[in-house]
């Protein structure tokens, strides 16, 4: 490869503010994109030849370290190889431009992600706000050590369906809100409201759901508990991968800049400093 020796007039032009070229930004995010879904279908492919549907447990529990580190690996890669490619269309052997060129295609990745997290949530939450309240609490969450047995919720929810049976009107889930949350006077009053009878008599009703009540409440707790593990396990996971991100982003677009003269090898690139000739 030759070389050409800085002119005066280069000189003056390398002294001027180099532009962005949002067309090799946008090219990157797409190379970074493709990359990305390349690798979370090889990932889903392993997690799922890795499954053994004989112990479930132990599966679902190395699915999810194993996920956490795929997520870090593909963003990482992927930013890596879009900040390298946004590097090479733009062109020039400027590292500190194309390290720019890196953390901007960084940028529009995680603003477009956050887009699209922020419309599925949406979409999930407005299909599915009904299935949000108490009656699924306890659900998806079943802790194998716990006296009350699985599903005390439900057990809950069907008792006091159960006395709200004659009525039509009738309606357990504030009831039972009520109860999880502790506000037994609230419970009664939503009873005695429902049944036509008296706050007292509603009461000694509830009062014979005591066991279960205890029950469902601890069951509640489990499942708040753990569901704000799992998610700040999430948020960690999501600031622990667009940091790597980041860097990977910045050093594969620094990458890029540096060697585009090994891209475009028929292109006659001036001499940087320290550079050799």
């Amino acid at each position: 490869m030759s070389f050409i020796p800085e002119s005066s007039a280069s000189m003056d032009r390398r002294n001027l503010h180099p532009a962005m070229k949002f067309r090799a930004v946008i090219a990157g995010w797409l190379v970074a994109t493709g990359v990305a879904g390349l690798l979370y279908v090889g990932g889903l492919a392993l997690g799922f030849s890795s499954f053994d549907a004989w112990n479930a447990a132990g599966s679902a529990k190395g699915f999810g370290i194993g996920t956490a580190l795929w997520v870090i690996i593909t963003w990482a890669a992927a930013l890596f190889f879009g900040g390298m490619f946004a590097a090479w269309f733009d062109g020039r052997n400027d590292d500190t431009m194309g390290a720019l060129h890196g953390v901007t295609v960084w940028g529009l990745s995680v603003t477009m992600t956050a887009l699209w997290l922020a419309l599925g949530w949406g979409h999930s939450m407005g299909g599915h706000g009904g299935m949000m309240g108490m009656h699924g609490a306890g659900g998806g969450m079943r802790n194998p050590t716990a006296t009350a047995g699985a599903g005390a919720v439900a057990v809950l929810d069907a008792n006091i369906a159960f006395l709200l049976n004659a009525h039509v009107h009738g309606d357990s889930a504030p009831i039972v809100a009520a109860l999880i949350a502790n506000h037994d006077d609230t419970a009664s009053a939503l009873l005695a409201a429902d049944t036509g009878t008296t706050q007292a008599s509603a009461a000694e009703s509830l009062q014979s759901l005591a066991p279960r009540i205890s029950a469902a409440r601890a069951e509640a707790k489990l499942t708040a508990d753990r569901t704000a593990h799992y998610l700040a396990m999430t948020m960690w996971i999501a600031f622990i991968s667009s940091f790597v991100a980041l860097l990977a982003a910045a050093i594969g677009g620094w990458l890029g800049a540096s060697h585009v003269h090994r891209v475009y090898h028929l292109r006659e690139y001036s001499v940087r400093p320290g550079s050799p000739r």
